[in-house]
């Protein structure tokens, strides 16, 4: 968008004298000059017709009193032009008037009626201080000044009566009287035509001359409703002259193809009976038989969520009869052949085979629109209840809901005067954008209620996940996880306020008497208009600069590449259509450096904590350093890593099956070509003559060799839609492998991760095992030191008892002449500290216990040996072993016979039942099982 300043209070030369604007936008505008581009905006902002681009648009963005006389000019000037943004004038009021006839949406306008009639009347009220606000500033210092008060007095003497309060309806508009809506009203199908060259070798676009259709080729439409209507004139069923015709529907509905198959054929709706003979089916019903349509529904059935609902991916010939119900001869025969000719190519509806195709391909939607899509099928009419068991995410939405619906309790009751603070003008425009939105979507909304649950159904748009995990109810969660996801959240990319998820859309196609395409993919959820990244969109530009086909077949195989190519179009995009592939390597390498830096710092801490075992200890002791073995963050790097190496897997499961629908194409167009068939016999040929040059050595096989004129390959109209199907293949195959890459990158950064989480562990087991030595090492000093207080308290008990002894017996207490004191005190000072010193060497000092081993173990295990005193023990039924042994034998005696005992009073009861059985009735059986139970209870 470009802004720019024009000068000047008010645009000379207009019959009403009206104002210029300050910022001027010209993004509507024609290309606009590297020079003088404020002169080139103050001729857009006075004549808008003669610059504008896109007129609908250019129409919606000027000022509404300038409105008329812009449909005046451009209606002299280019009356196509003003067809167009009539026609858009339409839509819009159409569109308005059917939004309002629903009683849902109804309060939407009465807010932003009552929202603009607040603002206008604020507006009335304080004109005159604005005017006299503006009018005390110096036009010095405001450049506007001028400007500003013309236009607040135009205000003034215009406004008083639109701001006159007046009575709104509670019904919405009194002149609106709700009606039924058709379920395709508000969606248009696409049509192109191609006609033979002038040479005679391919086909160029033409404008077919439909009084149903709406612009030129490529961009000609039908309404939905007028080309699934039974009518003689439906350009469907009529195809005058020898015309490709292309047919495409914005949805997956199975209600319109099944329809507009009707109505190709000329017949009634399709009535679908399993048990119905082929021979009374009409041609619609053969075509779209349980074999190739209904059969290959997955997710069909009740219990299935919504988005299980697809089409199994597949290539599917299907046989064409004629009325008669006799199959028509094979359009691969020479004869049928040999005229090369674009009319030849068109053959009646009862020759040759038709084609049906299903595969799927990537796309993508914002996460707000994702979300309205998915709130509209919760919403929808059948939809199946929610499982009753809650998951932790269905808890934390619903307090999320409770605290949501407090808060906003919080706001009704308590800040009641916020709203009336709030700018009545800022109230009206978001009223203003919510009702734009909602009409946006609203044809999208309608027909997925209305066709969701229907039989046959409408297909949904499905997230990534979704396409992947068909079995879960809900993916919410997951979608809001995605790669693309995350890297277009706010303050991640530009587009920070439109977050966007990766979709799988499906690709419907037939090819019906080798003349006519219809194919069926969604849209984007609502209009979007322009959008670039549309597929038809797409399409359409690029027959627009090369209209010339080759062959039915060349059409199709375009389409399916258009499908493909969605983020693999190397053109910068205009829309936000996010850069996939980009932003697949930009994780990926955000992951590895981070793998990186965490090894670094995993390589630097365990240099630091391998210089000493006391540094080890000491960081294992400080909380802050515990982080170094900590593998949250790692944990954190490989998860990443790991949904995106799941989520390339899933893309390229897509292109996967893109890769083998297409390949079973090739190989139908190979069999119509016939370039096995000839194959084959040009191998026959010169494998005979190579047989015959080893029978006959003297002739010269090679240049001998005669092909037979059957064998020669003559050129068929296939022959370049099987090249074409080869490069389609190749460029699959391309973006397959560019996928694979990417998904070995991250593969790659997890098993590095994986790696590294491994060395943290065997290095966080080595500190364990080198701090569990050290505590060992410690746990061994203190209990030699426990040894040796026992020790000494154990010889100090003694020592204790003779000092209190020879405290009550000395010569200076009792006068018995028996020892002094310092007799009593030399001799406990001297005995204690032999006892102690003994004690404390056999405690601490190995070579003290090995001359003690040495002085006492070793002279009695000399004399147990050669005394007979260790034999005679062994003998001994005192021995410790055979004592234990004992022990165990007898234990297991007793519990075998508490068990015999057990089992044999279990057999005994049961006879006793048997013996009375129906003797004593219920009674005695009732008597034996007390007993038994209070057998069993004293046991």
């Amino acid at each position: 968008m470009s802004t720019m300043d024009v000068d000047g209070d008010v645009a000379r030369g207009t019959a009403n004298d009206r104002l210029t604007d300050i910022h001027i936008d010209v993004q509507f505008a024609k290309i606009v000059p590297e020079r003088n581009t404020a002169e080139y905006a103050k001729k857009y902002a006075r004549e808008p017709w003669k610059h504008c681009r896109d007129a609908p648009n250019t129409f919606l963005s000027i000022r509404v009193d300038t409105r008329d006389e812009f449909m005046r000019q451009l209606k002299s000037l280019d009356p196509a032009k003003h067809d167009r943004v009539q026609h858009e004038i339409d839509r819009i009021k159409e569109t308005r008037l059917r939004f309002e006839a629903y009683r849902d949406k109804r309060h939407m306008f009465n807010d932003l009626r009552a929202s603009q009639r607040a603002w206008r009347n604020e507006v009335v009220e304080n004109v005159d201080d604005y005017l006299e606000e503006t009018l005390s500033k110096d036009p010095n210092e405001d450049n506007h000044r001028d400007r500003d008060v013309a236009l607040l007095r135009r205000l003034k003497g215009t406004w008083p009566l639109a701001g006159k309060d007046e009575p709104l309806s509670e019904e919405g508009h009194p002149l609106l009287e709700p009606r039924k809506r058709d379920p395709d009203h508000g969606f248009k199908a696409c049509a192109m035509y191609f006609a033979p060259s002038n040479d005679g070798t391919g086909w160029v676009g033409a404008s077919a001359k439909h009084n149903n259709f709406i612009g030129k080729f490529p961009n000609q439409k039908i309404p939905v409703h007028q080309l699934l209507r039974e009518d003689q004139n439906n350009p469907l069923t009529k195809n005058e002259g020898n015309y490709l015709r292309y047919f495409h529907f914005p949805a997956n509905n199975m209600s319109w193809v099944e329809k507009a198959m009707a109505r190709f054929y000329g017949e009634h709706d399709i009535v679908h009976d399993d048990y119905k003979q082929q021979s009374k089916m009409t041609r619609a019903e053969r075509l779209l038989c349980r074999e190739f349509w209904r059969g290959q529904l997955h997710g069909s059935g009740s219990k299935a969520p919504v988005h299980a609902r697809h089409m199994r991916s597949r290539c599917s010939v299907i046989p064409r009869y004629s009325s008669t119900g006799i199959m028509p001869p094979r359009s691969d025969d020479p004869s049928s052949q040999n005229d090369k000719s674009p009319a030849s190519q068109i053959q009646g509806p009862g020759t040759g085979n038709n084609l049906a195709l299903f595969l799927p391909y990537l796309h993508w939607e914002t996460d707000s629109r994702r979300a309205k899509m998915v709130q509209a099928i919760q919403d929808a009419p059948g939809a199946r209840p929610k499982s009753a068991r809650k998951t932790e995410i269905d808890v934390i939405t619903l307090m999320q809901k409770k605290a949501d619906r407090s808060k906003s309790w919080h706001t009704r009751t308590i800040g009641t005067s916020e709203r009336s603070r709030r700018s009545a003008l800022g109230q009206y425009l978001i009223d203003l954008a919510r009702v734009a939105d909602a009409m946006d979507y609203e044809a999208d909304e309608q027909l997925l209620r209305d066709n969701l649950h229907k039989d046959p159904p409408l297909h949904i748009r499905r997230t990534l996940d979704q396409y992947y995990f068909l079995t879960l109810d809900d993916t919410s969660a997951r979608d809001r996880d995605q790669v693309v996801y995350r890297e277009t959240r706010a303050g991640r990319s530009f587009h920070s306020r439109n977050t966007r998820v990766v979709m799988v859309d499906q690709l419907w196609l037939w090819i019906l008497d080798d003349h006519t395409i219809i194919t069926s993919f969604p849209r984007r959820w609502g209009r979007n208009k322009p959008d670039p990244s549309g597929v038809h969109k797409c399409l359409r530009e690029h027959l627009s600069n090369s209209p010339n086909l080759k062959s039915i077949h060349h059409l199709a195989l375009l389409i399916i590449d258009q499908c493909s190519r969605v983020f693999f179009d190397r053109t910068k995009p205009l829309d936000q259509r996010p850069e996939v592939i980009d932003i697949f390597g930009s994780a990926i390498g955000n992951v590895t450096e981070l793998t990186t830096i965490a090894y670094d710092v995993f390589w630097r801490n365990t240099a630091l904590h391998s210089r000493s075992i006391s540094a080890i200890t000491e960081a294992l002791s400080q909380p802050s350093n515990q982080k170094y073995l900590d593998i949250n963050p790692e944990g954190t790097l490989l998860r990443e890593a790991q949904d995106i190496a799941e989520e390339l897997k899933m893309m390229r499961r897509v292109f996967s099956q893109q890769y083998q629908v297409v390949k079973d194409y090739r190989r139908h167009l190979g069999l119509l070509s016939g370039d096995a068939r000839y194959e084959r016999d040009i191998l026959r040929s010169v494998l005979a003559s190579l047989s015959q040059s080893l029978q006959d050595p003297g002739a010269d096989s090679l240049e001998s060799t005669v092909v037979p004129a059957r064998a020669v390959k003559q050129p068929t109209q296939f022959d370049e839609a099987v090249q074409a199907a080869d490069i389609l293949l190749e460029l699959i195959d391309n973006r397959q492998a560019e996928l694979q890459d990417l998904e070995e990158s991250a593969l790659r950064t997890c098993r590095q991760l994986e790696g590294l989480l491994g060395l943290k562990q065997q290095q966080a087991s080595i500190v364990e095992a080198k701090a569990a030595l050290k505590r060992a090492d410690e746990s061994v000093k203190q209990g030699r030191a426990i040894m040796a207080f026992t020790l000494v308290t154990i010889f100090f008990l003694p020592l204790g008892f003779f000092a209190a002894f020879f405290g009550m017996n000395n010569a200076d207490t009792t006068g018995d002449a028996w020892m002094t004191l310092d007799q009593q005190v030399m001799y406990m000072f001297i005995l204690s500290a032999i006892v102690i010193t003994v004690s404390i060497s056999i405690a601490f000092s190995p070579w003290v216990r090995t001359v003690l081993n040495l002085c006492i173990r070793v002279p009695l295990a000399y004399a147990a040996e050669y005394t007979g005193i260790r034999h005679l023990w062994k003998s001994s039924p005192l021995e410790g072993g055979k004592v234990k042994r004992r022990n165990q034998i007898s234990m297991a005696r007793i519990s075998k016979r508490r068990q015999e005992r057990d089992e044999s009073r279990r057999k005994s009861g049961h006879g006793m039942h048997r013996v009375f059985d129906g003797v004593d009735g219920d009674g005695l059986h009732s008597r034996l099982r007390r007993r038994e139970q209070r057998v069993d209870t004293m046991v």
